[in-house]
């Protein structure tokens, strides 16, 4: 189920070149996306702030994987002590990226998306299903924010010097820009080219207040100006979008599990409901449904 999106209307994802060759860069504007996560999901400012960001940051990771094997996919779990709790966030190589916020509104809004999220256990997981096992690694998390975390993790699992850059601007009426920018240098990046990526990304201006005012190819190029950029071919460009892949078919799954009594109190009642915690679509199944669960010997 795709929410929303054209390529020429809606966000992408970019990729280009820098320093004739020595860094690879990834580029994705996602304030629609972002914009609706919000929506669907009845985020908070702060809320808003950190899930933005964790999404963008799946995307920018998930396009790293091959390009070649579709369903692809990268979910980013950060478990910390903060007043978010829990928070997921999905994307695959298609561009289609979903999230979740245990506490999505958190008493206390005048956090910052650091403390919202605080500290723990960062859990990602790389999968191509339906076959295979998806690999997972962990890290800590230090409280340090998405984007730093995101960096220390990439430096560790991909043994490549990078870095990642996020931004999510809010407004009163919604989200007027988010995006992020991942940066990644080959073996063969000279001192040079690594000092003058580095001091540009010391030197821009905060991503989000770029994202408002020009594209995502603009703002690239304005980040990373003097340092040979060059965007490759936007046929390469991929359509980016809040979408949900779920179906009646699985959320009628987790009601396999329950034990047989469960089920008949649930068909005394009528039937049961089951909602998408990713987009809060309604599945209602009614006592036949569950009637038809009870009758199957692994119920």
């Amino acid at each position: 189920m795709v929410l929303h999106g054209t390529m020429e209307q809606g966000d992408r994802l970019i990729q280009g070149m820098a320093e004739g060759g020595d860094f690879r860069i990834l580029a994705a504007g996602t304030t629609r996306t972002v914009d609706t996560a919000r929506e669907l999901l009845d985020l908070a400012p702060v809320a808003t702030d950190a899930l933005g960001r964790a999404l963008t940051g799946s995307i920018l990771m998930a396009r790293l994987l091959d390009k070649n094997v579709k369903h692809q996919y990268v979910t980013l779990r950060f478990e910390g002590d903060g007043p978010l709790g829990v928070m997921i966030a999905e994307a695959n190589v298609a561009g289609a990226a979903r999230g979740w916020v245990a506490n999505p509104v958190p008493l206390d809004e005048t956090l910052d998306v650091s403390r919202a999220i605080g500290r723990g256990l960062l859990t990602v997981v790389r999968g191509t299903p339906p076959a295979g096992k998806p690999y997972t690694s962990q890290i800590e998390l230090k409280g340090s924010g998405v984007a730093q975390e995101l960096t220390r993790y990439l430096a560790r699992s991909e043994q490549m010097s990078s870095a990642v850059l996020l931004g999510v601007l809010n407004r009163r009426r919604g989200v007027a820009a988010a995006g992020g920018i991942l940066i990644q240098a080959f073996p063969h990046a000279s001192a040079d080219s690594v000092e003058r990526i580095e001091q540009r990304i010391k030197e821009a201006p905060p991503l989000s207040t770029l994202l408002e005012k020009m594209p995502i190819e603009d703002v690239v190029a304005a980040v990373f100006h003097g340092c040979h950029y060059k965007q490759i071919d936007s046929s390469f460009n991929v359509a980016l979008s809040y979408s949900c892949s779920c179906s009646r078919e699985r959320a009628l799954a987790p009601l396999q599990l329950f034990a047989p009594d469960e089920l008949r109190e649930m068909v005394a009642q009528g039937g049961s409901e089951v909602v998408c915690q990713f987009c809060g679509r309604k599945y209602r199944f009614s006592a036949g449904d569950l009637l038809a669960l009870n009758a199957k010997p692994d119920a």
